[in-house]
């Protein structure tokens, strides 16, 4: 589940929207399938809060080879759902995609390690055999070694499966990435261990995390439609407000969308997005916001990758035209803040 995209997508992006039409309708392109992860926008959708707000908008969802950065980049999708490290690369590349509301504020990555493997703290991870999906999440793990005074050299980064859990479980693995918002791939790992048996690592709390989940355009979506952004922006505001407050509620309104979900799977990720999300300055009663601290940590951990990786980031951007808070600013006030344990 890489949360990085390769420079040829963004090359390849660039070159295809420089001669695009404009699409016949706006769509929004959610990040995976239709699942709890984004039951804020599937509610407002449900409820008509985007017709409401003055959005005539469709919902897609995605897959492994159909990345929200690239087909807005190609103008196929007016929005997307996505992360600050897709923005910012997109942007070292040309395309001029720009957040306009960031929900999560954690990394949507955690590491999960046996401690009957020695590893109680990130530093003991020295010589152990660590999962990544690659296609550049481990440059947020590389990053979190950089902390403990660690190199790559210090371990044995390996390939891990779509759902790496039997791979932790089989003593394949000492350390797997898994993503905090599908508890439900998780299961099978308390079957067969103790929750104080396992050790979580965070990327926030190394100082590095790469924060999740927001929503993005164009540059000329933002020029020439600002009354469309605002009403999106509005609307997915309202719609998370309500997902959070009635996981239960908005989990019936997922499952209707893909009956193959199981209802109590999602209740359980629509959660998980709500603890991702509550931190930040969404504990300030300012959910949706992005903070200049966030973005800077993004670039920070995108330029030390790209020491190393080609398809890490070489020359900082402009982070100022990356982000933006002005429809943020303008949205109620109402659906702003969320419910937070």
């Amino acid at each position: 589940m890489p949360y990085g995209l390769p420079q040829a997508a963004f090359a390849a992006a660039l070159a295809v929207a420089l001669g695009a039409p404009a699409h016949a309708e706006d769509t929004l392109r959610l990040e995976w399938i239709i699942q709890g992860q984004f039951a804020g926008q599937l509610v407002a959708f449900d409820k008509g809060y985007y017709k409401a707000a003055g959005a005539d908008i469709k919902l897609l969802p995605a897959g492994s080879d159909i990345k929200p950065a690239v087909t807005v980049a190609q103008g196929s999708d007016t929005f997307g759902i996505g992360h600050p490290n897709q923005v910012v690369m997109a942007r070292s590349h040309g395309v001029p995609l720009v957040m306009v509301s960031q929900y999560g504020h954690k990394s949507a990555q955690v590491y999960i390690a046996r401690k009957d493997a020695g590893i109680n703290t990130l530093a003991d991870v020295r010589g152990k055999r660590i999962g990544s999906w690659f296609g550049g999440d481990e440059a947020e793990f590389l990053a979190m070694l950089h902390t403990v005074n660690l190199t790559p050299d210090d371990v044995h980064l390996q390939p891990e499966q779509d759902n790496p859990v039997p791979q932790l479980i089989s003593g394949q693995l000492d350390v797997i990435e898994a993503v905090r918002y599908a508890p439900g791939d998780m299961a099978p790992l308390y079957t067969k261990f103790k929750d104080s048996d396992l050790t979580y690592l965070y990327p926030e709390d190394a100082g590095v995390a790469i924060v999740n989940t927001g929503l993005f355009t164009s540059e000329k979506t933002i020029a020439e439609r600002p009354a469309l952004v605002q009403a999106v922006v509005d609307a997915t505001l309202r719609g998370w407000q309500e997902a959070l407050a009635d996981p239960e509620a908005a989990a019936k309104i997922v499952v209707k969308y893909n009956p193959e979900l199981k209802e109590a799977d999602q209740v359980a990720m629509i959660k998980a997005m709500g603890d991702m999300f509550c931190a930040g300055p969404t504990l300030e009663g300012k959910f949706g916001q992005s903070t200049d601290a966030e973005w800077q940590t993004v670039q920070k951990v995108l330029l030390s990758y790209g020491t190393s990786n080609p398809d890490g980031l070489h020359d900082p951007i402009d982070l100022g035209k990356a982000y933006t808070n002005a429809f943020w600013e303008k949205a109620p006030a109402s659906v702003k803040t969320i419910k937070c344990k």
